[in-house]
């Protein structure tokens, strides 16, 4: 399997991997949203153990899911520490300057590093148990409504499909391209933050050249099959909303409402 997880699908027969794309994209955003009005261990503690019960009934492996953190771990790292650094209200544990240490923010780093975790392995579940061309499709129902005022739901689609497409195309070439840097003495581990920094920027222009070259190759592929965006599309699967998918739903909502009892009450 590629080392680059998030985006990528795995095939299978699990119940999530046959739920509606639609219940699946629908119940991935309340979750994310139940993500982000927790407050509390217990708040967490409920959402943590329910994502572990959608891994299982996926039949995917804990150590898979928590692989797709690894690309964000800088991000998620560098969110933390301003928390931790630039805290002003609570219990001062050291000030130096403008650097305050308080209880105030070592709680809302810990926070923060949870919720991105949460987040990024639901997020994962989703591209893992559902491909880029049912996610495409799953967001053309959802949004379908809008096309009444003019706005090119098709092409919505069309557009979440190839990015989805391309995400682990390009994380595969950012690494090849981290690779080939340390080949020639760069190091991205080592050396204080401004040298990191610099040895990070490094990589942008490389990656960008890829980007724009893949987009170039796709544009030259559809026009030669002569893709026309303004046509109507068909789809070689048709999804059906069933039994299932109403209770994927409705376990979703009674997690929100003890989410929102577990804030208020604890």
């Amino acid at each position: 399997m590629n080392k680059i997880v998030f985006g990528n699908y795995l095939p299978g027969n699990s119940a999530i991997h046959r739920l509606n794309p639609t219940a699946k994209i629908i119940t991935t955003l309340l979750i994310i949203t139940w993500i982000l009005f927790a407050n509390n261990i217990w708040n967490y503690g409920l959402l943590t153990g329910f994502i572990v019960l959608e891994t299982y009934i996926a039949k995917i492996q804990i150590k898979t899911v928590l692989t797709a953190i690894k690309p964000f771990v800088w991000l998620i790292m560098f969110t933390v520490v301003i928390q931790i650094l630039f805290g002003n209200h609570g219990h001062q544990y050291l000030s130096w300057g403008p650097i305050k240490i308080t209880s105030y923010g070592l709680r809302a780093a810990g926070l923060i590093f949870v919720r991105f975790v949460l987040i990024i392995i639901q997020a994962t579940l989703l591209t893992m148990t559902t491909s880029p061309n049912s996610i495409a499709t799953g967001v053309e129902k959802l949004i379908g409504p809008l096309k009444h005022i003019g706005v090119p739901v098709e092409t919505v689609g069309i557009m979440i499909s190839i990015s989805l497409r391309f995400v682990p195309t390009l994380m595969e070439e950012l690494q090849t391209i981290m690779d080939a840097q340390r080949s020639r003495g760069v190091m991205f581990n080592s050396g204080g933050i401004i040298k990191r920094c610099k040895n990070i920027i490094s990589l942008i222009i490389p990656i960008l050249v890829s980007s724009f070259r893949h987009a170039d190759n796709l544009a030259d592929a559809l026009g030669a099959s002569g893709y026309d965006a303004n046509r109507p599309r068909s789809s070689y699967r048709k999804y059906e909303w069933n039994k299932h998918d109403n209770v994927a739903l409705l376990c979703v909502i009674l997690l929100g409402i003890a989410v929102f009892w577990m804030r208020i009450f604890s």
